[in-house]
């Protein structure tokens, strides 16, 4: 089969990569014929070739304004070279927009992912304006699509509410075909690792620049751990600005910032760390708390979306309420007063991922073929 991928991940350009998105998608080109990504990016970037059958295709927009446009014109120039099977987007924005316009011109099919928790969300609303303008085009691309793939149960009961009664769309003229596939993880990487030293009391956190990862709560709480435990690391990897900004505003600089990491790198973070931590106001998934627990670690999240999906709380880890610092401190301190428990935590949460994410990728690629065929 040829696939043609429209993405906002600028990773996919081998650069400011944050995790296995590169190696992600070469394995998703070996059950292909083809496999190209447009990836909606500022002027700056050349064409990345990750494998002899998957190759990136930035835009080179001038502005965000043009990307659109830009997606658009490249997308028509591979289609006439190639003649896909199947177009997939990252999101139903600007970049499900540009699929849904080829998917009508070319007569081929559409499917969708929400790699957000976009709907019936006011946390997603309240994190930029233009969210409102956002929420209404996703909609009308998602009616237009031939099927949707969402991280989580949570966000499939949304979007299952949203086509309530059944409208005439979709593969073979019904409701868009609607499955629950995670983001596909290596989980045996992470296996392989694992130390624990809680002495030391390492504290990690994973995420990228983005308002959303609140790292504003993140930082409180860890204000409120290092005064009952002085000797407690504090370590995020992954964002720059956003973290800066709240460690000044909160006047706490006792975090090691690592910034961009290879993901080898952070496989290694995972294993050093006693306690892993998400502050997010929003989360359709939470791949790194999968990955935590992978790693044998307990993980204290806010009740997101997708945190509920992955934690059993008091089991793998703990979940409080969003944009609650002192809870979160306060999950964090028990961990580190509880060794013994928060050890079996982990390895609890290893078994549990283990059963619940794996072969992910081969789930993906069958959705794929069916889509194509029309498999219901």
């Amino acid at each position: 089969m040829k696939v043609l991928i429209i993405s906002i991940d600028k990773g996919l350009l081998g650069q400011g990569q944050l995790g296995d998105v590169v190696e992600r998608h070469k394995k998703y080109g070996e059950f292909c014929d083809r496999l190209d990504i447009i990836v909606l990016a500022k002027k700056g970037f050349a064409e990345y070739k990750i494998s002899d059958k998957v190759i990136a295709y930035p835009t080179n927009s001038y502005s965000k304004l043009k990307y659109g446009c830009d997606a658009y014109k490249i997308g028509k120039k591979l289609f006439k070279e190639n003649n896909y099977d199947l177009i997939i987007t990252q999101t139903p924005f600007i970049d499900g927009l540009v699929g849904l316009k080829l998917k009508k011109k070319f007569k081929t099919k559409l499917l969708i992912h929400f790699h957000g928790d976009f709907w019936a969300n006011k946390n997603w609303l309240k994190e930029n304006k233009i969210n409102y303008l956002l929420l209404p085009l996703s909609k009308f691309v998602a009616k237009r699509a031939d099927a949707i793939r969402v991280m989580s149960e949570g966000q499939y009961q949304k979007i299952k509410d949203f086509f309530s009664p059944p409208f005439q769309g979709g593969v073979g003229g019904g409701l868009p075909m609607i499955r629950v596939i995670s983001t596909p993880i290596d989980l045996s990487k992470f296996m392989e690792h694992g130390t624990w030293n809680m002495e030391q009391k390492n504290v990690l956190h994973i995420g990228r620049d983005d308002e959303v990862k609140d790292y504003n709560t993140l930082v409180k709480a860890f204000k409120i751990v290092k005064n009952k435990f002085n000797d407690t690391k504090f370590v995020q990897a992954g964002a720059d600005r956003t973290i800066k900004k709240a460690m000044a505003d909160n006047d706490f600089y006792d975090i090691e910032n690592k910034g961009q990491l290879s993901y080898s790198e952070l496989i290694n973070l995972y294993a050093q760390s006693d306690v892993f931590v998400l502050s997010s106001a929003s989360e359709s998934f939470g791949k790194v708390l999968v990955e935590a627990n992978a790693a044998g670690k307990p993980v204290v999240s806010t009740a997101t979306t997708g945190a509920k999906e992955i934690i059993e709380d008091g089991k793998n880890g703990f979940l409080v309420p969003i944009g609650d610092a002192q809870k979160l401190a306060e999950k964090i301190i028990w961990l580190l007063e509880n060794p013994d428990e928060a050890r079996k935590m982990g390895e609890y949460g290893r078994e549990l991922v283990k059963e619940k994410f794996d072969n992910n990728t081969e789930k993906i690629v069958k959705f794929w073929n069916d889509i194509i065929n029309n498999n219901l």
